[in-house]
């Protein structure tokens, strides 16, 4: 990792997004339904972390000069600046610290928040984005505007909910059957 920050805690995934960039750590807490992310990025200015770019819920971060955080649930329509979501808030913010040059934070949300305007967390490949600002928001406080990022972004695909330590099967046992139920389709039964 390139960070010279250490992180908050422990996780069970990480991986240096940009080296002496952006560094992401991670752990799904299958039992609570959600995901725990720090993000550090070589910057004084707003992180932000995202499922893409158009359609998609972004979490916007930042620590100010006090060295209080500040975390903001986004959406954006299309490759544009994107706007708060007033719908729900469900990006939020652990902790965070400014050291070296370098922004880190520690934030959580649900792997399915239920928000349309929200892209949930599911196994298999997740694009993720990560981007930054070189300034804080203006002004520096829950409702700061964030300035654009020109080329200071990245992506990656990973995949975010790994099943290395899948489930035992015993949470099977004792089923006669199971239903898979899918939108637009027929029912189907599988027994045993």
């Amino acid at each position: 990792m390139s960070t010279p920050v250490e992180t908050f805690t422990t996780y069970k995934h990480s991986i240096e997004l940009q080296k002496n960039v952006a560094d992401l750590w991670w752990t799904v807490d299958d039992n609570e339904r959600e995901i725990t992310f720090e993000l550090h990025i070589n910057t004084t200015g707003w992180i932000a972390l995202a499922g893409g770019m158009k359609g998609t819920d972004i979490g916007v971060g930042w620590v100010d000069q006090r060295g209080s955080v500040y975390f903001q649930d986004r959406y954006a329509f299309a490759k544009e600046r994107p706007m708060l979501d007033n719908t729900t808030i469900d990006w939020f913010a652990l902790q965070g610290r400014e050291v070296s040059g370098w922004t880190a934070i520690q934030f959580k949300r649900l792997l399915d928040t239920c928000d349309l305007m929200d892209v949930p967390i599911k196994s298999g490949t997740n694009k993720l984005i990560f981007a930054y600002g070189l300034t804080d928001p203006i002004p520096s406080g829950p409702n700061g505007e964030i300035s654009y990022h020109e080329n200071q972004h990245g992506s990656r695909a990973l995949s975010l909910r790994s099943y290395t330590d899948s489930p035992s099967e015993d949470i099977f046992a004792g089923l006669d059957y199971f239903d898979f139920r899918l939108n637009n389709a027929c029912h189907i039964s599988m027994f045993y």
